[in-house]
């Protein structure tokens, strides 16, 4: 068996899975995902695209972690159990694989073929102070968007609202990361931000799709052309998806540095980087 260790998060959850479900089928093998608690909202989330994340007893295993994880992948350890653990947000281990990743999902109807969605990760990102300064303005996303022939402009954000919003709506809005105040911006600061995002896209009239965090996943991986910026949910989204045009910001998320992660470098064809 492989078991894979979840943490908490919808798009790191399917780097999880897939890199756990890989190795699970070089050996032949089942995969079993664990989730980080008991009441985790992902375990309904991802049974609606048919996988199931269960409490299991772990036996003894060999521990795959990012660093080792290619090492694995031969026939002597085919008699082994395995737990996997970490992210694994390296699109070298997926490009080569992505029709079979593709076979493990259910598939969606291709609509909106003339039209465009754009999936904003907002949310808590919106108070983190080392973003501040390299997250793409309106403007960013205005030239991105218009690299694409289309219709109509749909929307996917973690925002409960697609409008201008006071400190005061933000300060009443739950999200899944509760950012410490030391690291965070001003409360003025995040709202402009985000408010001049809202006004800056109001030309194009924007619809905002508003459903669960599986069914988000399912409606972008049917449109034609999809633009993002860094959220994994988006990125795998757009990956096992049959868009002819995708748009991913980057860098991935400059504000790392050194440590940046390589997604927006996959290069798959009708892929680009915006900035």
């Amino acid at each position: 068996m492989v078991y894979v260790q979840l943490t908490n998060g919808f798009g790191n959850n399917l780097f999880q899975y897939n890199a756990a479900r890989l190795l699970a089928t070089y050996h032949n093998q089942q995969v079993v995902a664990l989730p980080p608690s008991a009441d985790y909202y992902g375990i309904q989330e991802f049974k609606k695209i048919g996988i199931l994340i269960e409490t299991q007893e772990v036996p003894e295993c060999l521990r795959v972690n990012e660093t080792n994880f290619t090492h694995y992948f031969k026939s002597e350890y085919k008699k082994s159990n395995f737990l996997v653990s970490g992210y694994f947000e390296n699109y070298k281990y997926f490009k080569n694989n992505i029709d079979l990743i593709k076979s493990w999902y259910p598939q969606v109807r291709k609509h909106n073929t003339n039209d465009l969605i754009l999936h904003l990760r907002a949310g808590d990102r919106l108070f983190y102070a080392n973003e501040y300064d390299s997250k793409p303005a309106a403007s960013n996303f205005i030239n991105a968007i218009s690299q694409f022939d289309f219709e109509k402009l749909y929307i996917v954000t973690d925002m409960p609202e697609w409008r201008t919003i006071t400190t005061e709506d933000l300060q009443n809005m739950k999200f899944h990361v509760d950012v410490p105040i030391e690291k965070r911006i001003t409360p003025q600061q995040s709202v402009e931000y985000f408010n001049s995002i809202v006004n800056g896209l109001s030309q194009f009239n924007p619809i905002l799709s508003k459903k669960s965090i599986a069914e988000d996943f399912s409606f972008i991986r049917g449109f034609n052309n999809i633009l993002f910026q860094h959220g994994t949910l988006a990125w795998w989204a757009a990956v096992l998806s049959e868009a002819e045009k995708v748009g991913v910001y980057g860098p991935w998320r400059p504000w790392k540095g050194a440590s940046n992660k390589n997604l927006s470098n996959i290069n798959l064809e009708g892929w680009f980087k915006w900035t």
